[in-house]
């Protein structure tokens, strides 16, 4: 059973992010960047609901590994131990993170990698928080932290790719040059 407060992190996170997009459009912009940036705001809103609310889903088979509890969150701390639909799921999930990272910034391969998991350990990290201060039953798990990562490198390389095909110009009309 939810409570209305397991929804404010989810909310300040929803705030947060429009405080953001307000930023970013702040400037002159072509109407590229502005659905670029605009859709990355919708993006943010749509993975903090499926990452930071008391929500679940279970795609595939119910999944029947053990977690090991720290206080309230269930956890996995071993890498590729329990997967399950979710594992590609979150894989999937992520793509479009590392397609925005490179229209929006100007980040090498390398800074990308290491962005990926960062997002990753951000999104399990706040769970674990969430799950020991407001019971939000979210799992804590390694696997999404790498598939988060994963997911992210190849919304990278896909959009790598594009940039040096006859798609080139379509890539850079939605692309910001600079964010400063």
């Amino acid at each position: 059973m939810t409570s209305d407060v397991q929804w404010l992190p989810y909310l300040a996170y929803v705030f947060m992010v429009l405080i953001g997009i307000g930023v970013l459009v702040d400037r002159k912009r072509t109407l590229g960047q502005m659905m670029t940036i605009v859709t990355f705001g919708f993006y943010l809103a749509v993975v903090g609901y499926l990452t930071l609310t008391p929500t679940s889903y279970a795609f595939g088979s119910v999944p029947t590994m053990k977690p090991f509890w720290v206080g309230n969150a269930p956890t996995n701390p071993i890498p590729f131990r329990g997967i399950e639909m979710d594992f590609y799921l979150n894989i999937l999930m992520m793509v479009p993170m590392g397609i925005y990272l490179k229209l929006l910034s100007k980040a090498n391969f390398r800074q990308i990698v290491g962005l990926g998991f960062l997002i990753g350990i951000g999104i399990e990290s706040t769970q674990f928080l969430l799950d020991s201060f407001l019971q939000l039953s979210r799992w804590v798990d390694i696997n999404d932290v790498i598939t988060n990562a994963g997911g992210v490198i190849v919304g990278y390389v896909i959009i790598l790719f594009l940039q040096h095909s006859p798609l080139k110009r379509i890539v850079s009309y939605f692309s910001l040059k600079q964010l400063t």
